[in-house]
Parts: structure tokens; C-alpha cells; sequence
């Protein structure tokens, strides 16, 4: 089965995408340094906040910073 990438990733998505455990993925939701929310028992991902993490090179809190002051997410 292909896997494929949208605008929200499930946890074994991200971790795909990252090359990372999917423990991982969770433990770093969990500890509010990766964008996420959890629905249930399961994780969702924006893929366009996870793209603006791994560009800005910094941590997740500056880079939602930049959101609230520029008016939220780019299209």
C-alpha cells in the first residue's frame, strides 16, 4: 500500500515522513513540541506547521509565535 501525504498526517504518516518511531511522534505531541491534536486516542498532524518547523530550523513555540502574529496559517 502507497503512503501518501495530505494536509493532516496520522502518526505513522509523520513518522515517515521524519524518519522517526511513531513513539516518538507521540511522546514529542505529548510534550507540545510538534503541532498536533489528538482526537481520541489518535494523532493528527499539519503537514504545512510540521513543513514550517523543519524550514525555520527552530522549536515549535517560535514558530507558532510567528503564526499568531502574522494572523494565523499560511494557504
Amino acid at each position: 500500500m502507497k503512503s501518501k501525504t495530505t494536509d493532516i498526517m496520522t502518526t505513522k504518516q509523520l513518522a515517515e515522513y521524519l524518519q522517526m518511531s511513531q513513539i516518538t511522534i507521540c511522546r514529542l505531541a505529548r510534550d507540545k513540541k510538534l503541532p498536533g491534536l489528538k482526537i481520541g486516542k489518535e494523532w493528527r498532524f499539519p503537514k504545512a506547521l510540521i513543513d514550517r518547523l523543519i524550514a525555520s530550523g527552530s522549536n515549535f513555540d517560535e514558530v507558532f509565535d510567528g503564526l499568531e502574529v502574522s494572523g494565523g496559517a499560511e494557504n
